[in-house]
């Protein structure tokens, strides 16, 4: 599993966005959960390295 960080905009609340991390085999699949959430990808960038290691036990979207 990769993590990706992301920041997305609410489609709820017009002009609001949100930053964080989602748990995800791809891209797609973490812009399918973000959906879910009802949130509108802006950006998505898998991260790599050590901050993935430790971005995985503190993703907020699983």
């Amino acid at each position: 599993m990769s993590v990706f960080k992301y920041r997305a905009s609410d489609r709820n609340t017009e002009g609001h966005e949100e930053t964080g991390r989602v748990v995800a085999q791809d891209k797609a699949e973490a812009e399918r959960k973000l959906k879910l959430q009802g949130l509108k990808p802006v950006s998505l960038k898998k991260l790599q390295g050590f901050e993935a290691f430790f971005a995985r036990f503190t993703a907020e979207i699983r």
